[in-house]
């Protein structure tokens, strides 16, 4: 965030000294807070958000070093400064112990002192969350391929089982069964289109009643399905649905029992260079929507099987030639 200013909260009870270090932090741009005790110290920490404390140790009331405690407690994040007359080492050695990041010497003949301190304190933080960051970024880069290896192991098998039948039922099935138990979806069928290449059937389905798969018919121009065919590449449909897909998925789904939403994964079926089917997946538990690389692994096993539905049909040419 480019106008972020970072918010220092001052504890001291001597006036002069608060109007001395605020005047020196605002004029570096730092928004500033001042507390004359530790106990309004803890207050206006827990109604507002501090990037860092600079406090005495010698305060009225409660002292600077059990506010200290009290603020790691509360947030363990917020770095604390100690700033005291009382130079003693084991004073500097229990702040320190406490969760102090830093000790500072009173009086501050050098402002130079003061502003060092807090441009180090600001750059350990922004150092700690750009590490959150990287370690957030690096622990999901290595989920994702943890996800995108079992996907591979997962294909080679479906694969595997794809090409060692000729029977077609068999290849249909495990396409869309494979699919929809990679992506941990809902629901998923399969639609071929009819010898004459204008209407779609039902000829695979999970998640969906198998009378309504028995009775299912729809034009070729029709519907997600029809989409997709006509344009021979996947189509994958997040939570907003635009309007003239509404439409195509009312189309095909007129009574709101083929798809589940969120995500929506609409894949061709294309045997050499025709088009002969779509397999659709959807309903994606979370309301994750499905990635890339899902959108990859569904095309590719519909390749593998398209292959092996063409070597079916071959073996099948073969036997009923007697050969």
């Amino acid at each position: 965030m480019a106008n972020f200013s970072p918010h220092i909260l001052v504890v001291d009870d001597s006036p002069s000294f608060q109007k001395m270090v605020y005047g020196l932090l605002l004029k570096k741009g730092y928004r500033v807070t001042c507390a004359s005790s530790g106990e309004e110290a803890v207050r206006l920490f827990r109604a507002e958000e501090f990037n860092m404390v600079l406090t005495d140790i010698m305060l009225p009331g409660m002292s600077g070093l059990n506010m200290l405690k009290l603020a790691k407690e509360m947030k363990p994040e917020i770095d604390v400064v100690i700033i005291s007359s009382n130079a003693s080492s084991f004073t500097a050695i229990k702040a320190l112990r406490l969760g102090a990041y830093d000790y500072i010497v009173k009086p501050i003949d050098d402002e130079a002192i003061l502003y060092n301190v807090v441009a180090r304190t600001m750059e350990k933080q922004s150092l700690t969350v750009e590490n959150r960051r990287l370690i957030r970024d690096l622990s999901e880069k290595n989920h994702a391929l943890e996800e995108t290896l079992q996907m591979m192991t997962t294909l080679n098998s479906a694969c595997a089982a794809l090409a060692s039948t000729t029977d077609i039922g068999t290849i249909l099935r495990k396409l869309v069964e494979s699919a929809v138990a990679q992506l941990k979806a809902e629901k998923g069928y399969l639609l071929l289109l009819d010898k004459s290449g204008m209407k779609f059937s039902m000829k695979v389905c999970v998640g969906i009643d198998h009378n309504l798969a028995k009775t299912f018919s729809m034009q070729k121009d029709q519907g997600i399905s029809g989409l997709v065919a006509a344009d021979n590449k996947p189509l994958s449909i997040e939570s907003d649905i635009p309007a003239s897909l509404t439409v195509r998925l009312l189309e095909e789904d007129t009574c709101g029992d083929l798809f589940s939403t969120p995500g929506i994964l609409s894949v061709p079926l294309q045997i050499k260079d025709r088009v002969v089917g779509v397999v659709n997946i959807s309903g994606r538990p979370g309301g994750k929507m499905f990635t890339d690389t899902e959108v990859d692994f569904v095309t590719t096993l519909a390749t593998y099987a398209a292959i092996a539905l063409d070597n079916a049909g071959t073996c099948y040419r073969l036997r009923k030639n007697g050969i």
